[in-house]
């Protein structure tokens, strides 16, 4: 009996010990998600509507009275601005706590940048209206998003 009641108890430590081993805090099994970012997400609002690309370039390069040529930065004391060309609207809005706009050239215009940018907005969706937001950009902190319309 002695024998029986001490096996007990120690296949019972035993038992707990594993238990309190691998019990773990929910949180630790979990794997950690990255927070859901708008950043760099195009939002396409009427694919139906096609603009002509050119034209929508054109008004890119009017924006703030004009970036086209050897202008590096769109800088303007506002916090939206915008363009027209044929069919197409571009406008530029400080976001996400900026009152200014002032954004290099390079990063409004994307060119193979993961960082948003006009480019990656034409790529997803086409010639045609929707927006995306650009990390940074935007005084005294926030980012940029560019949207593209009909005229």
């Amino acid at each position: 009996m002695f024998f029986t009641r001490r096996l007990t108890s120690f296949v019972l430590t035993l038992l707990i010990a594993c238990w309190s081993v691998s019990a773990r805090p929910l949180w630790f099994t979990r794997a950690l998600l990255p927070r859901a970012s708008t950043l760099n997400v195009a939002t396409c609002t009427d694919p139906a509507t096609q603009l002509v690309e050119h034209d929508c370039n054109v008004a890119l390069l009017g924006l703030g009275g004009g970036i086209a040529g050897a202008i590096e930065f769109l800088r303007v004391n506002n916090s939206t601005t915008s363009a027209t060309s044929g069919t197409c609207t571009v406008t530029a809005t400080a976001v996400d706590g900026g009152t200014t706009i002032d954004i290099s050239k390079g990063r409004l215009e994307g060119h193979g940048s993961t960082n948003g940018g006009f480019d990656n907005l034409l790529t997803a969706c086409g010639p045609s209206p929707g927006s995306m937001v650009i990390g940074g950009g935007a005084k005294p902190t926030g980012n940029i998003q560019i949207a593209i319309s009909a005229a």
